[in-house]
C-alpha cells in the first residue's frame, strides 16, 4: 500500500556539542517518531525513552512481540504535549512551530498578542505539542544501570531495574479481519488465539473482542541504552512573603450597597455569605498571631468605580488581594497587581491568561487539566481488572477535557494489572458490554441527551462504571427524581455535605456567630483566607480546607500558580458521597 507522508529530518540543536533528535514521521494524520534499534534497546527502554505505551508501540510495528533486532526501523506514536517554551535569540513563530509540529495559528491562538511580534526570554504556551526526544546519550551497562550506588561518572541519571511480562492486548475485530491475519499479525498460534478467547469456530465477527496474550521478549544481557532524562522545565520556587509585624490585605466583593435598580440578589447574598466565613478566618488567624488591616471593597458600586479604589491612598502599602468573582473585574484588578508586584489570589474560576507572565498570581480553583489528570489517577490506583473505555466526545470545547485525561492516563507507569485505554466514538460504545470484565466508561462532555443516554444505559448493569464531569449533577434530568437513580463519578474542586462530620463544628460557629445556617459559600469564603494568609503571611501549611483542598503547582517559569488538588465523588441516590 503506497503510504503519504512527509518526513522530517532530524533536528539538531548547537550547544557545547551537537545534539540529535527523534526525526517525526506524518501519516495519514498521525504523528510518529522514527527509531532505529540500536544494541540493548528494548520495549521497555523505548516506552521510558518515548514516553508512550508499550502496547501502543506494539499496535503500530507487527511481529516486534517477538524480539527487537538491531538496525530495525520502527514508528513510536507520539503522545502529544503542553509545553512552556522560552523564547531564544532569532526565534521566530515559524521557526518555533516547526520545532514543535504544530501550526503558527495554535501559537497566536494559546499566546495574547504574540501576532506582533515575540521577544528573547519570553514565554510561549504550545498546545498539542510534539516533545522532542534527544536520541545521541551513550550506553551503559546492565551491571552499570542496576547498581545501588552509582559512580561519578553516571550518578546524574537515575537507574532503573528492567523487568519483562506477557502482556494481555484488546483487539476490536475489524471488518474482513480473520483469526488467520491476526495470528500472523500479533505472532500467535491460531490454536492459542481460540483457546485463549474460548472460541467454538475460526467465525470472527466486526466489532468482536478478543484478547491476545503477547509474549514477553526474549532478552540476553547485553548493553541497555540510558533512558533520557525527562525535559523538566525549570519552575520558580511559591514566592515567599517579607515577614512584617503587620500586613494590609485588599478583598473585592459584589456587595452593590448603593443600588437596588442594578441590585443581583443572587450574587449578592454570595458575596455576604463569602464575608461571613473571610470574618470567621481572620478571627483564627488573629489568634495565630497574623497582625493585618483588612480592606473590604464593594467592586459592584456605582459611586465607585474599580480603578477609583485602585487608586486609594491604602493600595501603596498591600501586601495581598483578592480578586474579584467576574473575569472582566478580576482582570482589571489582575493588571494592576501585576505591575504593581502585589500577590493576587483569584477565588473562582479564571481564563489562563490571568497567571501568565503573573508569578504573583494564584488560581484557587483547579483547572480542567488538573481535575482530569486527578481523575486519571484515580481510575489507575483504584482499577483491579477493569477495561477503561474512552468516549470521544463530537463538541469541539470538551476535547480539552478529552486530552487531558488520554495524555494523563498515558504517563502512568505500566503494571501488570492496567489495561490501556481504549478509545471509541459514541456509536461504537456498546460494543464492549460483551467484555466478561469490569468496564470504565470515561466520558468527559457536555452533550447532554448523550449523558442521560449513557446512563440509562448503564443504571441496571453491575459491570459498568460510568465516570464523567462535575456539570453533570446540575442537570435536571439527573438531579431530580426519576424512576432511574443515576450513577456515576467525577472530579471536583469542592466537596460541601452538611452530612460530613468534619464540617459539624464549622457549622455551629456560623450559627452561634451569624443566627444561619452553612452554605458552601461560608465554607469557600474561610477556606481562601485561610489557607493563603497561613501559608504565606504565617509560614504555616494549610493543605485542607473545610471544603477545599490544595497544592499549588506553577505553570510555567515566570508565570502564576494553579491549585491542582481536587475531590473523586460518587453521585449517587442523589448526593455526591466521597470517595477518597
Amino acid at each position: 500500500m503506497r503510504l503519504l507522508f512527509i518526513l522530517f529530518s532530524f533536528a539538531v540543536v548547537c550547544t557545547s556539542f551537537a545534539q540529535k533528535f527523534a526525526g517525526v514521521l506524518i501519516q495519514n494524520g498521525k504523528k510518529y517518531y522514527q527509531h532505529t534499534v540500536s544494541e540493548g534497546n528494548t520495549l521497555f527502554g523505548l516506552q521510558q525513552m518515548y514516553g508512550c505505551p508499550v502496547e501502543e508501540i506494539l499496535n503500530v510495528n507487527q511481529g516486534i512481540e517477538r524480539g527487537l533486532s538491531e538496525g530495525q526501523l520502527i514508528q513510536i506514536p507520539v503522545m502529544e504535549k503542553t509545553l512552556f517554551h522560552n523564547v531564544e535569540k532569532k526565534e521566530t513563530l515559524f521557526s518555533i512551530a516547526r520545532l514543535y509540529y504544530v501550526s503558527v495559528d495554535s501559537l497566536i491562538a494559546h499566546n495574547a498578542g504574540v501576532e506582533t511580534g515575540i521577544k528573547t526570554g519570553q514565554t510561549l504556551k504550545v498546545q498539542n505539542a510534539t516533545p522532542r526526544i534527544q536520541i545521541d546519550l551513550p550506553a551503559v551497562s546492565i551491571e552499570q544501570s542496576q547498581r545501588s550506588v552509582p559512580s561519578p561518572s553516571d550518578s546524574v541519571r537515575e537507574k532503573f531495574k528492567v523487568s519483562f511480562h506477557d502482556s494481555i492486548v484488546t483487539h476490536v475485530v475489524l471488518k474482513n479481519e480473520t483469526i488467520y491475519m491476526l495470528s500472523k499479525r500479533f505472532m500467535v498460534p491460531v490454536e492459542e488465539l481460540m483457546n485463549f478467547n474460548k472460541l467454538k469456530n475460526t467465525t470472527l465477527s466486526p466489532g468482536q473482542l478478543l484478547q491476545i496474550r503477547v509474549k514477553k521478549e526474549n532478552v540476553n544481557a547485553v548493553a541497555v541504552r540510558a533512558v533520557p532524562d525527562p525535559i523538566v522545565t525549570p519552575k520558580d520556587s511559591l514566592p515567599t512573603f517579607q515577614k512584617k509585624d503587620f500586613y494590609t490585605i485588599g478583598l473585592f466583593l459584589p456587595f452593590n450597597l448603593d443600588s437596588t435598580a442594578t441590585l443581583n440578589k443572587g450574587l449578592s447574598s454570595a458575596a455576604w455569605e463569602y464575608y461571613m466565613g473571610v470574618k470567621l478566618a481572620l478571627d483564627s488567624l488573629a489568634k495565630s498571631g497574623l497582625k493585618a488591616d483588612f480592606y473590604v471593597y464593594d467592586y459592584q458600586s456605582k459611586n465607585e468605580s474599580i480603578d477609583q479604589q485602585l487608586g486609594k491612598p491604602e493600595m501603596k502599602k498591600m501586601d495581598l488581594i483578592y480578586a474579584p468573582f467576574q473575569p472582566k473585574e478580576a482582570g482589571r484588578v489582575a493588571d494592576w497587581a501585576k505591575a504593581n508586584q502585589v500577590r493576587t489570589v483569584f477565588p473562582v474560576s479564571v481564563p489562563d491568561e490571568f497567571l501568565k507572565g503573573n508569578k504573583f498570581a494564584f488560581a484557587l480553583t483547579p483547572s480542567v487539566e488538573s481535575m482530569s489528570t486527578n481523575l486519571a489517577n484515580y481510575i489507575y490506583q483504584k482499577h483491579t481488572d477493569q477495561q477503561i473505555i474512552l468516549i470521544k466526545s463530537e463538541k469541539q470545547e470538551d476535547q480539552r477535557f478529552y486530552d487531558s485525561f488520554l495524555t494523563a492516563f498515558r504517563k502512568l507507569p505500566l503494571k501488570d494489572s492496567r489495561p490501556r485505554v481504549i478509545e471509541v466514538t459514541w456509536n461504537d460504545y456498546r460494543k464492549f458490554e460483551k467484555l466478561n470484565q469490569g468496564i470504565f466508561y470515561v466520558f468527559l462532555s457536555t452533550e447532554k441527551e448523550k449523558i442521560i443516554s449513557l446512563l440509562s444505559y448503564s443504571s441496571d448493569k453491575k459491570n459498568i462504571e460510568v465516570f464523567g464531569l462535575r456539570e453533570w449533577v446540575d442537570l435536571k434530568e439527573v438531579n431530580s427524581d426519576l424512576k432511574k437513580k443515576f450513577t456515576f463519578c467525577y472530579s471536583s474542586p469542592t466537596y460541601f455535605s452538611l452530612s460530613e462530620n468534619t464540617l459539624k463544628p464549622f457549622h455551629k460557629k456560623i450559627r452561634s456567630k451569624y443566627g444561619s445556617d452553612l452554605t458552601k459559600m461560608n465554607c469557600l469564603g474561610f477556606d481562601a483566607t485561610m489557607n493563603i494568609c497561613s501559608q504565606f503571611l504565617l509560614s504555616k501549611k494549610s493543605p485542607t480546607g473545610q471544603i477545599s483542598k490544595y497544592d499549588f503547582k506553577q505553570v510555567g517559569v515566570g508565570n502564576g500558580f494553579q491549585n491542582t488538588a481536587s475531590f473523586i465523588l460518587k453521585f449517587q441516590d442523589f448526593e455526591s458521597i466521597r470517595l477518597e
